[in-house]
């Protein structure tokens, strides 16, 4: 077992596609608390669309800004073409990023501040005994996330290798067109709601403020709403345009599904059109 200690962490942080119907999520944390009882697990996420890499990533970044400084193990392992080489991520701000190398942690360490150092996870000796293919969460990774816990040195894990070599995933990029905003649907949470990869700023930008109708076009379907600071300043089932509570644009039926009501998923585009005001429909009032 490699000897050389460095600084424990008292926080691991879970991220997987996993759910909560069976005993994957527990298994790993039970193996984490076998090799570092002290550590305290902050589940984040583990209804990530099976597979989706993106997704994860996405979900990832968006709660690290809101976590302490920790190792953070995240899990979204897709096979084909071929298993991704198992990496550690230390940032500029001292967290440590485990987990595949295929974009998971991108989006994440990039919001620590980038890249200080990288290993590829190739230590035996920090595994558990057997590793299952297919279950490198268990076996592997989530070994080496508790021996880090635990005070293990970064190095202990597996060579330096180049930061430009990690996978990265490209930013959805927004387009703002004079008076129209080309978006896309970065998430669909539990609630419905339908969150772009969209600001505030880039809708202010092509003329669209708090208060205006736009125009929404989506899955073949055209129709106006209202942009409004939250989805409680218009009537139950109505929808609207409006902030969510990590400041982006969403789109939310008070007390509805906006999701199921718009038949829209994860990645579909929609485009943001502003409107003449005065021209504007008056539908969404009380």
């Amino acid at each position: 077992m490699p000897g050389s200690k460095q600084r424990r962490y008292d926080w691991l942080t879970f991220t997987s596609d996993y759910g909560l119907d069976d005993v994957f999520v527990g298994v790993c944390k039970g193996v984490v608390a076998q090799i570092a009882p002290h550590v305290r697990i902050i589940d984040v996420c583990h209804q990530i669309t099976a597979q989706d890499v993106e997704q994860g990533a996405t979900s990832l970044a968006t709660a690290i800004g809101y976590l302490p400084v920790a190792v953070h193990l995240a899990l979204v392992d897709p096979m084909h073409p071929g298993l991704a080489r198992g990496v550690v991520v230390e940032t500029t701000d001292g967290s440590l990023l485990v987990g595949p190398d295929n974009g998971l942690l991108s989006l994440a360490w990039e919001e620590r501040g980038g890249v200080k150092r990288a290993v590829e996870v190739v230590n035996a000796e920090l595994w558990r005994e057997t590793v299952h293919r297919t279950f490198r969460g268990r076996d592997m990774f989530a070994p080496v996330a508790a021996h880090l816990a635990a005070g293990v040195d970064v190095v202990d894990v597996g060579p330096l290798i180049d930061a430009d070599s990690l996978v990265r995933l490209a930013a959805r990029s927004v387009v703002v067109d004079d008076d129209h905003v080309h978006a896309e649907v970065s998430v669909v949470d539990h609630f419905g709601n339908v969150s772009l990869n969209v600001t505030r700023g880039d809708l202010e930008a092509a003329g669209i403020i708090f208060g205006d109708t736009v125009e929404l076009r989506c899955n073949g379907q055209t129709m106006q709403v209202p942009f409004t600071a939250t989805y409680g300043e218009v009537p139950r089932g109505r929808l609207t345009l409006c902030e969510d509570s990590f400041r982006a644009v969403m789109l939310a039926v008070n007390a509805g599904h906006a999701s199921r009501e718009l038949r829209v998923a994860r990645g579909e585009p929609i485009v943001i059109a502003r409107l003449p005001q005065a021209a504007a429909g008056s539908r969404f009032g009380g």
